[in-house]
């Protein structure tokens, strides 16, 4: 029978036992999860901070996605051009054997429609399904060589009749209020001159020595504008890589602001388990000796 007089004594220490108890579970379940608290409702005044926090943070992190999205881009365009460029060589290399070649071995048409489908299937360029050269046009093929008229003699005039694209520059928001244009479109002139002067080479008789050298002319100012496109694809990747490099940054800095108010300080956390499970084991020890005291040992 316990005594009357360590009734209420008893009743508090088991009340404040409790307590303690439930304090361990929570340091318990914090240094589990590694959070302060598993709820906004739980967080008090912090949590509206932190719900911002998040919240400028996924915003920073959703545009270093597009970003580096938009500099992938870049860059595959810029290798794109440059193999067009390379192109431009062949062809010019091509031509100038021409002139200079006796035998009719060569099918120099047939070289010039493949460079002309090369050129084409280049400047259909897609990366994950986005076609790239077409402007704002991306979901179909910006450039169709079928439409072109066969150039088979000289003076020959632009003819971007190839182009099912639009004007649109393709660009990519880096702040609120910045942008950065990044792409270029299969209808500037370097790429119509290309396309050009594999026509003609497609089409034109080998003994038109004009329509070769024009030929030649319409390769080289190709090779001059493609390079210089190249070069622009180039000055924006390294600003879209700057751009990159700063979100990244303001990104882990404001990661580490939101772990600062959601994660635990394990080290701390682990003293205080600690101190609650020497006050519970303390407090148990004292409710053990409190139920077994009996009226009958004092009589």
């Amino acid at each position: 029978m316990e005594r009357v007089s360590t009734a209420g004594l008893g009743q508090a220490l088991l009340r404040s036992a409790m307590t303690v108890q439930a304090r361990l579970a929570e340091k318990q379940s914090a240094q589990s999860s590694g959070l302060t608290q598993e709820t906004y409702a739980a967080m008090g005044s912090s949590a509206g901070k932190l719900i911002s926090l998040e919240s400028q943070l996924s915003t920073l992190q959703g545009r270093s996605d597009s970003t580096q999205t938009a500099l992938d881009r870049a860059q595959s365009m810029s290798d794109a051009v440059g193999s067009m460029v390379d192109l431009m060589s062949e062809l010019r290399s091509t031509l100038s054997s021409m002139t200079t070649q006796t035998s009719d071995s060569v099918d120099y048409n047939q070289v010039g429609q493949t460079m002309l489908e090369d050129l084409a299937t280049l400047m259909n360029l897609q990366v994950d399904g986005r076609y790239l050269f077409g402007g704002g046009e991306t979901t179909s093929a910006p450039v169709d060589v079928s439409l072109l008229t066969a150039q088979t003699t000289s003076p020959t005039t632009a003819d971007t009749a190839y182009y099912l694209g639009d004007d649109t520059v393709q660009s990519v928001k880096v702040t609120d209020t910045a942008t950065v244009d990044y792409g270029v479109n299969a209808n500037e002139s370097g790429f119509e001159k290309a396309l050009r002067a594999a026509n003609m080479l497609a089409n034109i008789d080998a003994s038109d020595e004009d329509a070769i050298a024009e030929a030649y002319d319409l390769a080289t100012e190709a090779m001059d504008e493609l390079l210089a496109a190249q070069g622009r694809l180039g000055v924006n990747a390294g600003r879209l890589e700057s751009w990159l490099e700063r979100q990244d940054t303001a990104a882990s800095l404001m990661s580490e602001r939101v772990s600062d108010i959601k994660a635990v300080d394990t080290a701390q956390v682990a003293v205080e388990i600690s101190q609650y499970e020497t006050t519970l084991e303390a407090s148990y020890a004292v409710l053990g000796k409190l139920n077994g005291l009996h009226l009958l040992d004092y009589l």
